[in-house]
Parts: structure tokens; C-alpha cells; sequence
């Protein structure tokens, strides 16, 4: 009788678990600033000068930028490419020419947080001040668009490597000028070929994907004249122009043993599908 008696009642718990809706665990709320000021800026504001290491997000959950727009912010939020402009990664937005001056900041008891984990959460609570306050949405879409890959050449690369950054040394941009004789200036401290890349990607106007497979440290710093001006003019150059692209696929080939070559990738970008100007503080 008693096992009979078990088997009740495991029956009736059995019945009771299923009918019973399944217990769910909220979602963590995303995290929020807690004060926010969002001021237009006017147009004829004069410009702000800036560092070159300038970054908008403070220790402490902070995010404080006396001269802003909608495409660099949403560009940080979501943590785009530093090397590729945001005009260019962003579609659909309106007002882009529209300044602002932000600074927002969390509740008291915020944590202390290592650099880049500080970091990550101002991107998240930057996100929720975008939604909150322009009521930004968005989307990602993936195209394919023609791409340069970064490969070895055939005759080995001629860079020399180096060892890896030690505490409190860090990877370091791959610095790159352009000269006014139409030549080009690119400094390198103890950086990795995934860095080379991403700044190849700035000045060709077009997504560089590392296919070196190389993982080394690189330090360099070259200057790459530009050819001799014809009829004593000298060529103007811009990102992205033709002779900049082909000054950049001779001498990567024949000083790193680099090369550039034109292929068909997937391209990642933001589509707006509604903003709104922001409300009042």
C-alpha cells in the first residue's frame, strides 16, 4: 500500500509540474544613465579642439562631449570601426550635420570598473540614452561589397617583428599623415597587422580584411613620396583617391611585403529605421 501510496502522489506531483506555467527569469535591464543633458548646439558654435587619445567616456560611468552629433554617438555606442567614418557605416540618418552637447552620468554607487569594462558599460547605457531620449531604432544588415584583403606577397614579408606590449604598454594605431607633396607618412609602435588593416581601411575608403594570418607586434615608421609632379603641379590627393591607393599597393608590396588585393566581402551597417529630435532635459 505504501508504495502504492508513493506512486499517487509522484502522479499527482507529476500532473500538478505540468499544468503548473514554466517559472521565467526576467532579463537583465539594461543599464541606464541616471542624469542627462542634451543641449543643440548652434551652428556658428565654434570647434572644439581635441587631443589626439580624446574620448567622451570617463572613469565612473560617465560619457561627457561639449560637441557631438547623432553618428558619432551612435558610432560609439555601438562600437564601430574608429578608422571608418561613421557617414559611412550609418544609413538613414537625418541631421547629421546637428551638434550637441552631452554629459551624462549613472547613479550614485556606480563600480569601480577596469578601463575597458567602464567602457562597455557607457556603451550599453549610451544605447539606452539613444533610445530613451531621440528615440533611436535600428537595424544591422550585411552586404557584399568589394573589400581589399591584406595578404603576404610571394617573396616573404620584410617586416622585422618585435616583442608584444608588456603592462602598462599597450598595442598602439598605426599612425598615418598625409604629406603635402602628395606622399604619406605611417608610424607603427608595437603594432599587430589587424591595426595595419584597420587604418589601410581609412585611407583606401574601402573595408581592409588581415588575410596575413600573422599574429606578431610591428614597429615601423616609413615615408612614402608621392611621384613627381607633372607640369609643376602636384596631384591632389584624398582618402580613398586612386593615386593615395596605388602609392599604398607599390610600397606595401615592395617595403613590407604586403599586398592589397580587391575581393567581394560581407560589409556590416547600421540602418536608421526611426529618430526623432531629443526631448528636453
Amino acid at each position: 500500500m505504501a508504495c502504492g501510496r508513493w506512486r499517487r502522489i509522484g502522479f499527482v506531483a507529476l500532473v500538478l509540474a505540468l499544468a503548473l506555467p514554466a517559472q521565467q527569469t526576467a532579463a537583465p535591464a539594461a543599464p541606464n544613465f541616471d542624469v542627462v543633458s542634451i543641449r543643440p548646439m548652434p551652428p556658428n558654435a565654434p570647434p572644439v579642439r581635441r587631443e589626439r587619445d580624446f574620448t567622451p567616456i570617463l572613469p565612473g560611468g560617465q560619457y561627457v562631449d561639449s560637441r557631438t552629433n547623432l553618428l558619432r554617438m551612435i558610432a560609439m555606442a555601438y562600437d564601430m570601426n574608429a578608422n571608418v567614418s561613421p557617414d559611412r557605416q550609418v544609413l538613414g540618418l537625418w541631421a547629421k550635420n546637428q551638434s550637441y552637447a552631452v554629459a551624462a552620468k549613472p547613479a550614485d554607487g556606480f563600480p569601480a570598473l577596469s578601463p575597458r569594462e567602464n567602457q562597455k558599460q557607457v556603451r550599453l547605457m549610451l544605447r539606452s540614452m539613444l533610445a530613451d531620449r531621440f528615440h533611436l531604432q535600428l537595424h544591422t544588415e550585411t552586404r557584399q561589397e568589394s573589400i581589399y584583403k591584406l595578404e603576404r606577397s610571394n617573396g616573404g614579408v620584410k617586416l622585422k617583428e618585435v616583442d608584444p606590449p608588456q603592462p602598462p604598454e599597450r598595442e598602439t594605431p598605426v599612425g598615418a599623415a598625409m604629406a603635402g607633396d602628395g606622399g604619406i607618412r605611417m608610424v607603427a609602435n608595437k603594432s599587430t597587422m589587424a591595426t595595419l588593416a584597420s587604418t589601410l581601411q581609412l585611407l583606401t575608403g574601402r573595408p581592409v580584411v588581415d588575410a596575413t594570418g600573422l599574429m606578431g607586434y610591428y614597429d615601423f615608421d616609413v615615408r612614402w613620396s608621392g611621384p613627381e609632379p607633372r607640369d609643376g603641379q602636384t596631384p591632389e590627393r584624398q582618402f580613398g583617391g586612386p593615386e593615395l591607393v596605388g602609392l599604398l599597393i607599390s610600397n606595401l608590396q615592395t617595403q613590407f611585403g604586403l599586398r592589397l588585393t580587391k575581393a567581394t566581402g560581407p560589409v556590416e551597417y547600421w540602418v536608421v529605421d526611426h529618430v526623432e529630435q531629443p526631448e528636453g532635459n
